[in-house]
């Protein structure tokens, strides 16, 4: 078994590498020859003031073409502080600035597990890899400027990818500390030969701007409707950083895939909380309080995804006045698999990671 690091990881992953491996499993979506869990998150009351709840998620998805599932989970303390005038979610395992996401891969042929993967690295190039597919497929084939709201970690791996597919020339980027989002002006501009340009505003990045991106941890909007130009493609990172709506506004409207397993009846305790993935939460009525809830339309849930677009069930953009929206939630357990797959096998033959001996994890007692 081999266990791979975020260093291993940076050492074999880049933004086309991943993209290949997401367009390929959901081709293999389209044909029903992968499949994927959506998310799951159980909350647990912590009794900690700085982060009042435990949050274990945990999402899997499996390919017949590589062989492999992969189980990704996720263990965090967590908070929802308000900052800068909106809600946002701080996390950590252990203690602020440390996180705990592990990846678990499979081999599909023979049972036994190959891999543990830090999930830090490849979360973030996985996640990017889903917004830049959303570009490929819906967005202008001449579009040359981005609006990007936010510059951490996530706004970097997205322009990364965005550059696979388009020829980005011009990104105009907010967030609300100028420091940081000067800081990703110069180190994006250096990295890619573009001109990356920081304002002073969220509205003063998206005007004009062929893509917008949004790449924060806000748990409320921050792209408005009424900023849509003609021609616009909208991607983000959860489903509650654009308004409630905004699928209904635009002309074309796609997801990748299902993001949390839906039940015809859902349990007294569970409702869905960060992203839309659905929750089981304990705790008084005044703890659970404090999870926020989001309530998503059926349709919003329901809308064409990604596979189907590839698989011809759905249609995309069809004009250059359309606007576009990828909803870059869903899928996620299938999209983990391909990922993984792909750097477990590249890292084998790289003789990258540390091999640790599989016959840890094996037992002789039936299960």
């Amino acid at each position: 078994m081999l266990l791979i690091n975020n260093s291993d990881v940076e050492k074999v992953l880049d933004a086309r590498m991943c993209l290949d491996a997401l367009e390929g499993v959901f081709r293999e979506i389209a044909l029903g020859e992968a499949v994927g869990l959506g998310r799951m998150d159980l909350y647990v009351p912590s009794g900690e003031e700085q982060a009042p709840y435990y949050r274990w998620a945990v999402m899997a998805g499996g390919s017949r073409k590589d062989g492999y599932v992969c189980a990704r989970m996720l263990s965090d303390m967590v908070a929802w502080p308000r900052e800068h005038g909106s809600i946002r979610e701080n996390k950590y395992a252990r203690r602020p600035g440390t996180f705990c996401g592990l990846l678990f891969l499979f081999s599909a042929r023979t049972g036994e597990p190959v891999a543990m993967i830090n999930d830090g690295v490849l979360q973030h190039v996985r996640v990017a890899g889903g917004a830049g597919l959303g570009v490929k497929y819906l967005s202008r084939e001449d579009s040359s400027t981005v609006g990007m709201i936010g510059s951490g970690g996530m706004a970097r791996t997205y322009l990364d990818s965005f550059l696979q597919s388009r020829a980005i020339t011009t990104v105009r980027v907010f967030s609300p500390n100028s420091d940081n989002r000067d800081a990703y002006a110069r180190e994006m501009a250096d990295r890619h030969g573009i001109e990356v340009v920081p304002v002073d505003s969220a509205r003063e990045a998206v005007r004009g701007a062929d893509i917008v991106s949004i790449c924060t941890s806000s748990n409320e909007p921050v792209f408005l409707d009424e900023w849509l130009e003609p021609g616009m493609h909208v991607t983000n990172l959860t489903s509650v950083d654009v308004e409630r709506h905004l699928y209904r506004t635009v002309d074309v409207a796609m997801r990748p895939g299902q993001a949390t397993p839906r039940l015809e009846r859902y349990p007294e305790e569970t409702f869905h909380a960060r992203a839309g993935y659905l929750a089981y939460v304990a705790g008084t009525p005044e703890e659970r309080a404090i999870v926020p809830r989001v309530d998503l339309p059926a349709d919003f849930v329901d809308m064409p995804r990604l596979s189907d677009l590839i698989g011809g069930r759905a249609e995309g953009r069809t004009g250059p006045e359309q606007t576009s929206f990828f909803n870059n939630v869903g899928a996620i357990g299938a999209q983990f698999e391909a990922v993984a797959a792909a750097v477990y096998e590249r890292a084998r033959a790289a003789g990258v990671g540390t091999e640790i001996p599989t016959e840890w994890f094996l037992q002789d007692v039936r299960d």
